[in-house]
């Protein structure tokens, strides 16, 4: 990992002025920074704004520690990172529409600041393939502007915030922009599956773009998304928690504590956090349950953030009103409630509260992960409990704390006092089971998890689109196998692969060519011809009932064989509840979109919008989509986009299964040749896999191994096939005569 550049908004330090006026800078904290440090440690550079322009003898010192300062101006700096990413994205991405500033000059400051950092970390490329980890919101475009300057470089994106709805996201007026620059990219990782889903739907829905597997196929190359939350150094922390200096403070701490309950809160003092609810929560249980009064005692460390911004100066004016209030209505002399500490705390100060407390509660109203849930789960070995909100993302990891809405003031207080009056037995037995898993998934195994695609041998890497290639030299290349080969498959798409699109759907009748050239594939000996097409039956038998080739139909629904007139489903299909429903939904889109037609087939619905204006077109299809999928998520069915087309089917139907149908019932073949043009093709693509030639028609990415222009270069492809086979056969016959 020695070679790997690690990029986020700032450094992990701060610069200071002593009282001399030199600059010095110390270790920062936060969590990005915590989980980072382990991985820079390995080795690398580190890359981010270092707070104020540095001294040239401050330089020096952060670059021997492998530390490399982005020259930003601090009113550059406040444009980019006030102005834009915490007034736009930040608000945004949490789900808190109504705080959202968009000023355009702030986007123009966000994507120079980007620019700058893409400079400086270009410069800092060692090699082609540099490997260069990029963090979080403020650095959205950098990815693209990466690939820009150095397009062989191994680059992720980890997203420490939540990636909004695409309902959500859409409000954000550049958000075409960043998912483009998010797709620069080789991997872009996320805490959480709920995450990766609402990015990929964003993809689908605004830029046209469909992931299957977790891959979104972007011009020549697969961007990987991957859900993988960070995790804590618990072998760090807990080395802290159980130092003596810790074990001297904590003695303090709980003479100070006596004979109470201690609940702790440790957040930064943001909106996002919910402090003003956690509060009004103890409060109520203050109010309605006499005998906490007294007995528990709330410690809630704010820590400052953003001081800048208008909204968190009023937030901390807030929570210190109602931490008053509080104190003032259930304090006594010499005993409050409330111990309300506004400031950063060490870390040895921090493993002791995690220690101390009886309850750790942490009820943000949206966060990315939340690292506190896990630094009190890593330093607590007793019978404590975690109260955690259901909207933070490590709420999907940490199963056994007890969820609360933060919303619901009533009924997290009510949790509260579940918390306080758990059986001991009890809470052990949860907190253990989170210690374990907290441990297992740390933030080594994320940073491993996550750098292992960027650093690995070139030949462990996703694999890019194939180039287009001239039909003259792909048959060169695989004709000699194809005229040796005894027993040969192959397989074709339709529609966009051997014939043209047509505007109306049903005027793709083959042409004179098409027929003469399956005459010619058909009748050779020892090869199987298949049409596997997303046509209906009917259509099927009327274009190729006379031609000697076999057919499949619907994506692999029906088959039937060349010398039969029955077709065979291929998967057996129940009632269609869902039909009706679906089409309902269809016919409102056709109705909204001039030229948009529907097809009914019997194992799925088809959105054609190929008469339609390409633009209206398009963004329609997207909105159905997404309609489509929030609809259905819990139907057994799935939502494929095509060439213009949007099409629900059946699951466990698709071109893929229907190959492996063929295989298992006429193979083993020595030759096999596929061929397709779009999303439905992909399924036969990775069926074959290397097993066989697969062939896409059209550019872009794809698991196919070869690609060509167009059904017109596929169709002299298969020609030249066709006359190399014959040349060989030809060849081979006048040989053995001579003999």
């Amino acid at each position: 990992m020695n070679g790997l550049i690690l990029v986020s908004n700032r450094l992990p330090i701060t610069i200071r002025q002593s009282r001399t006026g030199e600059q010095a800078f110390v270790q920062s904290d936060g969590g990005l920074v915590a989980g980072l440090r382990p991985v820079h440690k390995r080795g690398g550079q580190w890359v981010g704004y270092p707070g104020e322009e540095p001294t040239s003898k401050v330089r020096r010192a952060l670059i021997r520690k492998r530390l490399i300062p982005v020259p930003l101006s601090a009113s550059e700096y406040r444009s980019y990172y006030l102005g834009y990413a915490n007034s736009a994205i930040w608000p945004l991405f949490h789900y808190l529409i109504d705080r959202c500033v968009f000023r355009p000059e702030a986007y123009r400051a966000y994507h120079a600041a980007n620019e700058r950092f893409a400079d400086e970390v270009a410069a800092r490329a060692r090699k082609k393939d540099q490997p260069v980890w990029v963090h979080d919101y403020q650095l959205m475009l950098l990815p693209r502007m990466l690939r820009e300057r150095l397009p062989d470089a191994r680059i992720g994106f980890f997203l420490h915030i939540p990636f909004p709805s695409a309902e959500v996201f859409r409000v954000l007026p550049q958000r075409e922009e960043i998912l483009r620059g998010l797709l620069g990219a080789d991997l872009i990782g996320v805490h959480t599956y709920d995450y990766a889903q609402n990015l990929t739907n964003s993809l689908r829905r605004f830029l046209g773009l469909e992931a299957r597997d977790g891959v979104v196929r972007v011009e020549n190359r697969q961007v990987r998304i991957h859900a993988q939350a960070m995790g804590v150094d618990v072998k760090g922390l807990r080395n802290v928690a159980y130092s003596r200096r810790v074990d001297r403070r904590l003695k303090t701490l709980r003479k100070t504590f006596r004979g109470r309950k201690v609940i702790l809160g440790v957040d930064r003092l943001d909106y996002t956090k919910g402090l003003p609810l956690k509060l009004a929560a103890f409060r109520r249980l203050l109010e309605t349950v006499d005998e906490w009064r007294g007995r528990a005692v709330m410690v809630q460390v704010a820590v400052p953030t953003r001081r800048g911004i208008e909204s968190y100066r009023e937030q901390k004016d807030e929570v210190e009103r109602l931490v008053g209030e509080i104190n003032g209505l259930f304090g006594a002399p010499g005993q409050v409630p409330i111990h309300y500490q506004y400031g950063s705390v060490s870390q040895e100060e921090l493993a002791a509260l995690y220690r101390l407390a009886d309850v750790c509660i942490v009820t943000p109203l949206r966060d990315g992960l939340n690292l506190v849930a896990k630094e009190y789960v890593a330093c607590h070995d007793s019978d404590g409990v975690l109260v955690l909100s259901e909207f933070a993302g490590a709420a999907s990891e940490l199963g056994e704390a007890i969820r609360v809405n933060p919303w619901d003031v009533e009924g997290t207080a009510e949790d509260l006092e579940r918390a306080l009056r758990m059986d001991p037995a009890v809470s052990r037995e949860r907190m253990g089971a989170m210690h374990s898993r907290v441990a297992a998934n740390d933030i080594h195994r994320w940073a491993d998890d996550l750098l292992r695609p960027l650093t690995e041998p070139a030949e462990g890497r996703l694999l890019a689109g194939p180039p287009l290639l001239e039909p003259e030299v792909l048959s060169a290349a695989i004709g000699p196998e194809f005229a040796a080969a005894s027993r040969a498959l192959i397989v074709l798409d339709y529609d966009g692969t051997v014939r043209e699109f047509t505007p109306r759907f049903e005027d793709a009748v083959p042409t004179a060519e098409i027929r003469q050239l399956l005459e010619k594939l058909g009748t050779l000996e020892d090869v199987q011809v298949f049409i596997n097409s997303g046509r209906d039956r009917v259509t099927l038998d009327a274009w190729f009932g006379a031609q000697p080739v076999s057919l499949i139909a619907e994506h692999g629904a029906w088959l039937r064989y060349m010398d039969s007139s029955t077709w065979t489903p291929l998967r057996h299909s129940g009632p269609a509840a869902w039909k009706d429903r679906v089409i309902r939904v269809m016919n409102d889109y056709v109705a909204r979109t001039p030229g948009a037609r529907i097809e009914e087939k019997e194992t799925s619905l088809v959105w054609h919008y190929r008469e339609a204006p390409a633009d209206l077109g398009a963004w329609q299809a997207l909105q159905l989509t997404s309609l489509l999928e929030q609809m259905l998520a819990q139907s057994p069915v799935e939502v494929v986009v095509g060439a213009r087309i949007v099409e629900v089917r059946e699951q466990g139907v698709d071109k893929g299964r229907a190959y492996a149908a063929v295989v298992e019932a006429m193979g083993p073949f020595q030759f096999v040749l596929v061929a397709g043009d779009d999303e439905t093709d992909e399924d036969l693509f990775l069926g074959v896999g290397a097993h066989g030639y697969s062939v896409r028609v059209g550019t872009g990415g794809t698991h196919a191994r070869a690609a060509v222009e167009s059904p017109a270069a596929l169709r002299k492809f298969l020609a030249d096939l066709l006359e190399q086979r014959a040349k060989v056969r030809t060849g081979s016959t006048r040989t053995q005569q001579a003999t």
